[in-house]
């Protein structure tokens, strides 16, 4: 997990990034096993005064990059699963809903 917030706190840091940027994990992870990664998701997508959207992979919930992007004043964060996306190019499964 501390490998998570560190990441995080980078991103909350930057000012902005214009262009897509990745940070690749040491290993892969589950949100459906980090209750306090699914608050912060399920909080800051609710909470639309902070201008930032969290997505993830709603199939697999397993990530091992952070992706960032900033567009039209919304910073745009991504728990992507790399082996999901790069076995299945152009079947976008982010998704912004509430992990349970």
């Amino acid at each position: 997990m501390e490998e998570i917030y560190n990441i995080l706190t980078k991103i909350k840091q930057t000012k902005i990034f214009p262009e897509y940027a990745e940070f690749f994990l040491k290993k892969t992870y589950n949100l459906n096993g980090i209750d306090e990664l699914k608050k912060l998701i399920n909080e800051g997508n609710k909470d639309r005064t902070e201008k930032r959207v969290y997505l993830y992979n709603q199939k697999t919930h397993i990530f091992d990059i952070i992706g960032v992007i900033d567009i039209e004043n919304v910073r745009y964060i991504d728990f992507d699963d790399n082996w999901y996306t790069m076995s299945n190019k152009g079947i976008d499964n982010q998704t912004t809903a509430f992990l349970n």
